[in-house]
């Protein structure tokens, strides 16, 4: 699709856009999930994976300048702003997840690596660390309560209002 494309143009989610939000979706639970109930043992998968979750998300943004979302269905206007300041607050704040955490391991007093083979330590800084830390952890919970809000929208355009939402990003068909 070329960049010269208008929303009002595209009808359903393509194929990359849902491959892309199912493997987001997965991965970020998983990391929830990985951070939640981290160990010695699992926190090298954790810090590899968040590195993975960085390179699709700069990757993403790069994507969809030329990849242009589907219009609403209808649905108030309120509803669309709600939905848009959700979709761009989980980028954000999933992008800056990973840049967090990869600041915190990167400037711990210890030698980190991801997959248990690709280092992450510069230097040890605690004041780079501790802000990374504790930005990691705040985040987190923000990363949640959006979670939340953009479950429960897409549930409740399923469930309550039986429109083509959720299934337009199961299947692209509306």
């Amino acid at each position: 699709m070329s960049s010269n494309t208008t929303t009002s143009e595209v009808t359903s989610f393509d194929k990359g856009r849902r491959v892309y939000h199912w493997a987001a979706a997965v991965l970020v639970l998983l990391m929830i999930l990985g951070g939640f109930t981290m160990t010695r043992a699992t926190s090298t998968i954790h810090f590899g994976v968040g590195i993975i979750v960085l390179a699709l998300m700069v990757l993403w943004l790069a994507w969809r300048a030329g990849h242009p979302r589907p219009d609403f269905l209808p649905m108030p206007r309120w509803q669309q702003i709600l939905a848009t300041s959700v979709h761009h607050l989980l980028m954000l704040t999933v992008t800056l997840q990973a840049i967090f955490g990869l600041m915190m391991i990167s400037f711990h007093e210890k030698s980190i690596n991801a997959f248990w083979v690709i280092p992450l330590h510069i230097v040890q800084n605690d004041t780079l660390h501790d802000i990374g830390h504790e930005a990691h952890e705040i985040n987190a919970f923000i990363i949640c309560g959006l979670l939340v809000l953009h479950i429960g929208g897409a549930l409740y355009h399923h469930f309550i209002m039986k429109d083509a939402t959720l299934t337009r990003m199961k299947s692209g068909n509306a």
